[in-house]
C-alpha cells in the first residue's frame, strides 16, 4: 500500500506520512501502521557553506499495530 501525505491547518508547515507494513523491520507485523511528521529547516549558514539548502526534519513519529 502507497504511504499517504496530508497537511493540517493547525500545525503549519508540517507534512504528514502515514505508511502501513512493517517496511522491512524485524519483530513489526505487516498490519503495523508508521505516522511520521516532518517540516522543512534551513540550517544556518557557516564559512564552508554559505547557502546551506533546506532540509526535512522529523517532528515526530509514533507507530501501533494496525487491524
Amino acid at each position: 500500500m502507497p504511504a499517504t501525505t496530508f497537511t493540517l491547518d493547525d500545525l503549519p508547515g508540517v507534512t504528514f506520512t502515514v505508511e502501513r507494513g512493517s517496511g522491512g523491520e524485524a519483530g513489526l507485523p505487516s498490519t503495523w501502521i508508521t505516522l511520521v511528521g516532518t517540516r522543512q529547516e534551513t540550517p544556518a549558514p557557516t564559512d564552508d557553506i554559505p547557502d546551506p539548502d533546506p532540509i526535512d526534519v522529523e517532528v515526530c513519529r509514533i507507530g501501533f499495530a494496525g487491524p
